[in-house]
């Protein structure tokens, strides 16, 4: 693979990343509530659930759920599920307890299941990798360097972003002293796994 592709790839994987989508939501929902450590695990879920997918992609399941209208819907409402319950699970402790100054924290171990269940749910990706992939590599070269090339190339990149986002999420709530702001921030976390289910229940 030529630099000049590779750079353009990155350049893309880093402008898709950034566009805010239900792992980013995971992600700085992480960080709200149980901070940066749970945030960086379930990134890594999520990148691990990357990385699944697109092995899969390559391998041609991404073919198979195109092609199968219910197996992309099944995958797709198995995911909305998943986050209305993360969402539900998180407003419903604070609308029996609004004095709580903040939400009940999960375990850390359990930040890299939701990170990796809200990727491997995305069957958007599942598709968008095998396309997305294939643009970039040289068939009249070697395969599997450049497939692992560009599985690596997108990981890092997408894991950095989120990294980023739940920073910077964590951040933004330290500057919050009042605790009635922050019970009230705090259950936006909840809402946010919502809108995560939300991004993809619209999803075609």
């Amino acid at each position: 693979m030529e630099l000049g592709v590779w750079i353009i790839f990155a350049m893309a994987c880093l402008v898709l990343s950034v566009i805010p989508g239900p792992s980013v939501l995971v992600a700085v929902t992480q960080a709200i509530t149980n901070g940066t450590r749970a945030a960086l695990i379930c990134i890594a879920g999520d990148m691990l659930g990357g990385v699944c997918l697109m092995t899969l992609s390559i391998m041609g399941a991404g073919a198979v759920i195109a092609a199968s209208p219910m197996g992309f819907e099944f995958l797709k409402w198995m995911g909305v599920i998943y986050l209305l319950y993360l969402g539900i699970s998180g407003i419903w402790p604070m609308s029996h307890s609004p004095a709580a100054p903040k939400l009940a924290s999960q375990p850390s171990k359990g930040s890299f299941k939701v990170g990796f269940l809200t990727e491997i749910f995305n069957p958007k990706s599942l598709i968008f990798y095998m396309v997305f992939f294939n643009q970039f590599v040289d068939v009249m070269a070697p395969l599997e360097g450049q497939y692992l090339l560009l599985m690596l190339t997108a990981v890092g990149i997408g894991g950095l972003v989120l990294s980023g986002y739940a920073i910077g999420a964590q951040h933004f709530k330290r500057l919050i002293s009042s605790s009635a702001t922050q019970t009230k921030f705090t259950g936006l976390s909840g809402v946010l796994y919502i809108a995560g289910a939300g991004f993809l229940a619209i999803t075609r």
